[in-house]
């Protein structure tokens, strides 16, 4: 007897017998899947396994148009449309991105569980079934195909990559067959789908009714080998010569151009098709198709293809493809790139890179989810037990959003050393220190600083440049005037603020030796000198400079404009850490600025101690941020990473090198709470900063370099984040005074006895 257990509009629930039905019931949307059908099919799929009078699944469509057309792209693309439609909602377009996030985390977890599903699931693959519908069909025990079956992964004309598990079952297809299908985009026939692999059986549609009714009352099996018939042959198959010859390489360029040069017109009407898709797409396509070959099963697949799909959220080129091909169907997608040659290696290889704590998960082998990781934020310690509540929820967020919204972008940037300028408005939003409106305790603004190098050390020395040096400099040492027209736009992060200090022959004796000149003349100062390794030099609205007064040989603070004649700025090129920021040469020959543009705070340079004093601070937080970085990427790595047959991360000596790591971590960690807890009582000096930038720096470069080996050769490509943390962990250890200045300065803290004499 036929029960109908939910007559919701877009899911059907059956019981007939033996056997359980879903129906996707959106027949004017082909069945398209939303989020609250992906939850419920999984919900139900799990009561059924569990319930012993359940011998059978059956999933078909409502309509005579298909399965399904993939996932609702469209509500996907209302949701990030509304969130951009106010950028000043920093909210509302963070809460679109972390719906997608959770819609394709739970497709993701959903495919999984069809994959292992304990019962026949069988699995009615008639007319359409596109992307997410292969999802839900594709991964069954039991699939079946007809006669009017069309079948594909469209996901490039959207500027998007074939997910759902597509990429394990196209990269396992006989031969270049899955390559074809997948940068394409192209729809198969039930015949080819068998031919692929992608498909079991064939039934002809007309014998459908028949299956359900057989699959109430016998054996699964049995009911499918009585229906089923041999299939046609597979026109697809019959293309393997060239298909096998054109897609042999490992660049989609060279595919490409293989294609063209085919004799064959398939082929090159194959290569047209190719042509019109997204080519960072089809660049990460690619890369992901041969990268599933090596992984050793779906989940891990799965895993990749949630790290790719984060990436791809933060872009333009699915919301591109979608309004191109859904929304407005212009069929004229404005890629960007807009062609292979611009797609870089490196920026396929950001598309991989591991998410830390946003990792899906299925692939750790651990028995445990995502959110019941241990230590998920490796506070070992719990020192966020140390902050209000509200402090807590405001640091939660600051890491969501660093690591949604900066570490993602980072790899791409730092191999280009170029500045997102994007980012600014959001980051401005995060209020990350306590200057301005929102009051920050010492603890708070440590952690804030150790989460943003944590996401990415140049985007951390880019604010700390900008905001503990600069911003702060003004609000402390400038006027009422200075602070009230330079402060509101600084803090919007819609002026850029640099701090001048070091000089091309003077670092650590810049105090003593300082060559830049400041003049008086009437209502002006003219300014001299050179300025080297000026971090946010390149781009800054306004540089402090710091110049020896002529008339009492004093060293002052100078606000100069970028505009001012004389005042050159060279970018330095070719460095190998913290490539984001736009370090430069600056040259000032007589500059003129008004005579306000001093900061009548900065009378000597001892009134820039508590500047740098502060620094040593930050930048001592930079370097715990620095260690949990490693340690984020080591984790990850290891628990995916498969050797000998288990996870990297059963080893013993993996185990001891990860056990290391945390624990330089969580000791400068310790080390920085205490740092914290002096100043908010007022008795932090050099002395201190001194000693937690000389410790937190050392162990941070032993901590850098255990997660660059652990890594192996992986530890030196920036796709795996490693080899940048790396490298940036450098700038860290030479700024704001070298290791050997900070240990000096706490040398002469014990000893009473100065050795700079």
């Amino acid at each position: 007897m036929l029960e109908i257990m939910d007559d919701r509009p877009d899911l059907l629930l059956r019981r007939d017998g033996r056997l359980a039905q879903i129906v996707l019931n959106r027949p004017a949307a082909l069945n398209a899947l939303t989020h609250a059908m992906i939850r419920q099919m999984s919900a139900v799929l799990a009561d059924w396994a569990a319930d012993g009078l359940v011998e059978t699944v059956l999933l078909t469509g409502s309509g005579d148009r298909g399965l399904c057309a993939g996932g609702d792209i469209v509500a996907i693309y209302r949701g990030a449309d509304a969130g951009a439609d106010d950028r000043a909602d920093a909210d509302a377009e963070a809460e679109a991105e972390a719906e997608a996030a959770r819609f394709f985390a739970d497709e993701y977890h959903l495919n999984a569980q069809i994959h292992r599903y304990p019962k026949p699931y069988v699995a009615v693959m008639d007319g359409v079934v596109l992307g997410g519908g292969v999802g839900v069909s594709g991964h069954a025990n039991t699939r079946i195909v007809t006669e009017r079956t069309r079948l594909g992964m469209p996901e490039t004309a959207i500027g998007f990559v074939p997910d759902v598990g597509g990429t394990w079952l196209l990269s396992h297809a006989p031969g270049e067959l899955g390559t074809h299908l997948a940068l394409t985009g192209a729809l198969v026939s039930g015949s080819d789908a068998i031919a692929l692999g992608l498909a079991d059986h064939f039934i002809p549609s007309d014998r459908l009714p028949a299956l359900a009714r057989a699959l109430a009352g016998t054996d699964a099996a049995e009911a499918v080998r009585a229906l089923a018939e041999t299939p046609p042959p597979s026109a697809l198959f019959a293309q393997r010569h060239w298909i096998d010859r054109c897609y042999a390489f490992d660049d989609v360029g060279e595919i490409v151009a293989a294609l063209q040069r085919s004799p064959v017109e398939a082929a090159r009407e194959a290569a047209a098709l190719i042509l019109t898709r997204s080519p960072t797409a089809l660049a990460v396509t690619l890369a992901s198709l041969r990268r599933a070959r090596r992984l050793p099963g779906l989940d891990e697949v799965l895993d990749q293809e949630y790290r790719v799909t984060l990436r791809f959220l933060q872009r333009s080129e699915l919301q591109e493809g979608i309004r191109a091909q859904v929304i407005d169907k212009d069929r004229c997608p404005r890629w960007s790139p807009a062609s292979l040659g611009e797609v870089t290696e490196a920026s396929v290889d950001a598309f991989f890179a591991p998410l830390g704590g946003q990792e899906l998960g299925l692939g750790q082998e651990l028995g445990l989810g995502r959110e019941e990781a241990p230590y998920p934020d490796a506070d070992l310690i719990f020192v966020t037990d140390l902050l209000t509540p509200d402090e807590r929820e405001r640091l939660a967020a600051a890491r969501s959003f660093y690591q949604a919204e900066v570490r993602p972008l980072a790899v791409d940037y730092w191999n280009r050393a170029e500045f997102p300028f994007e980012l600014l408005p959001r980051l401005a939003a995060q209020n990350l220190a306590a200057t301005g409106a929102a009051a920050t305790s010492h603890l708070l603004t440590g952690l804030l600083q150790m989460e943003l190098t944590r996401a990415d050390t140049s985007i951390s020395t880019f604010y700390g440049v900008h905001h503990e040096l600069f911003a702060t400099a003004i609000d402390e040492l400038g006027s009422p005037e200075q602070r009230e027209r330079l402060l509101p736009g600084l803090l919007a992060l819609e002026k850029i603020g640099a701090f001048a200090l070091t000089e091309p022959g003077h670092g650590s004796d810049i105090s003593r030796m300082m060559e830049t000149t400041a003049t008086r003349s009437g209502d002006e100062w003219v300014l001299n000198g050179t300025k080297r390794w000026i971090g946010n030099g390149a781009m800054a609205d306004y540089v402090l400079v710091w110049a020896r007064d002529t008339a009492d040989r004093q060293i002052k603070g100078f606000i100069v404009e970028k505009e001012r004649p004389g005042f050159t700025a060279t970018p330095i090129e070719n460095k190998i850490a913290v490539r984001i920021v736009q370090n430069a040469d600056i040259t000032l020959t007589d500059v003129r600025i008004p005579f306000t543009n001093w900061l009548p705070g900065s009378r000597s340079f001892r009134d820039t101690n508590v500047l740098l004093r502060n620094s040593r601070v930050w930048v001592s937080w930079q370097a715990v941020g620095q260690q949990l970085a490693a340690f984020d990427v080591a984790r990850a790595y290891a628990l995916e990473r498969r050797q000998f047959g288990r996870p990297i991360a059963s080893f013993q000596l993996v185990q001891e090198q990860l056990s290391r790591m945390i624990g330089n971590a969580t000791l400068s960690l310790s080390l920085m709470v205490q740092l914290a807890r002096l100043q908010e009582s007022g008795r932090l000096t050099m002395d201190q900063a001194a000693l937690a930038k000389a410790a937190c720096t050392t162990r941070m470069r032993e901590t850098v370099a255990l997660g660059r080996g652990l890594l192996g050769g992986n530890g030196i490509s920036t796709g795996y984040e490693m080899a940048k943390i790396f490298a940036d962990a450098e700038a860290i250890y030479s700024y704001e005074g070298s290791y050997e200045i900070n240990a000096l300065l706490v040398g002469r803290a014990v000893t009473g006895i100065s050795a700079f004499d």
